[in-house]
């Protein structure tokens, strides 16, 4: 019985994760930014709030700084990618190299270590927390993508940037705001995962790079498309979180994992070329 609980407690804890970083990848994306760099991102935000905490800061204020260096880092994204219309495949993964070295530069592969930390979140019960965090997370995003003025502006953006621009539309106003935005679901995870290990390193969010872009792609969120639905993000991340599971319980996680990831990413860029294509003949 315990172990069973053991088992759905971990996978309460994945399907928040990824579900989470499904939808800030899947909002930029819809903004019509490939993002190669958020797994470097939850490495070295979450390195932030390690190296805060580990200093002598207070546990928020560690939270703090690892928001903070994700609003930064999106503002970046929407200065080079919408101001100096660098492409964005281009841009994040010269930052997935930068943020990468930066993390081996700084420390060792086991990273900083704060064995108290751990076990201070191990020892109450943030289970509820933590699915009421993604819940509300998601109801927000749903409002920001449904409901906003910025969320109708991004898809827009996603679509057709040059047409937009044309338009008269604040391109790099409403690209501010969406990386912003997403920045919430980098952050969030990267506090997840600095809590339940206590401690990051440079190989922290490594792991979840392609399970998100294929979570992200299987929800039907495809490049210069300019559409996606929450329904769809959450249905993508439960397939990927479940896959994962069987496959690490089944011991073939990491002999197949990349192969099939990689597999259904071709597949679904193949399928939102040809879909947009379509879409764009007379």
């Amino acid at each position: 019985m315990r172990q069973k609980m053991i088992n759905l407690s971990f996978l309460i804890r994945q399907i928040s994760l990824i579900t989470l970083l499904t939808v800030g990848v899947s909002l930029e994306m819809i903004g019509g930014v490939i993002d190669l760099a958020f797994a470097a991102q939850l490495s070295a935000s979450a390195l932030v709030g390690i190296f805060l905490i580990a200093g002598g800061c207070p546990v928020w204020v560690g939270c703090i700084g690892i928001l903070f260096f994700n609003f930064f880092l999106g503002f970046l994204k929407a200065v080079f990618l919408v101001k100096l219309r660098v492409p964005s495949i281009i841009f994040t993964l010269a930052m997935q190299v930068i943020l990468s070295n930066f993390l081996l530069a700084t420390v060792d592969y086991t990273g900083i270590v704060i064995p108290e930390l751990r076990e201070s979140y191990r020892g109450n019960i943030y289970i509820g927390m933590e699915l009421t965090i993604t819940v509300l997370c998601v109801a927000g995003a749903f409002f920001f993508l449904e409901k906003s003025y910025y969320g109708k502006y991004c898809r827009m953006l996603g679509e057709n940037l040059p047409l937009a621009r044309e338009n008269g539309v604040k391109c790099f106003g409403i690209s501010v705001a969406v990386h912003l935005f997403a920045s919430l679901f980098f952050s969030i995870p990267a506090a997840f995962l600095m809590f339940r290990t206590g401690s990051s390193n440079s190989a922290l969010g490594a792991t979840y790079l392609y399970q998100i872009l294929t979570a992200v792609f299987l929800g039907g969120v495809l490049p210069n498309t300019g559409k996606g639905r929450i329904f769809g993000m959450l249905s993508g991340a439960l397939a990927v979180t479940l896959a994962v599971t069987f496959l690490t319980g089944s011991g073939y996680l990491y002999r197949f994992e990349n192969i099939l990831e990689g597999s259904i990413i071709l597949v679904a860029l193949a399928l939102g070329v040809r879909k947009k294509n379509r879409e764009s003949s007379p």
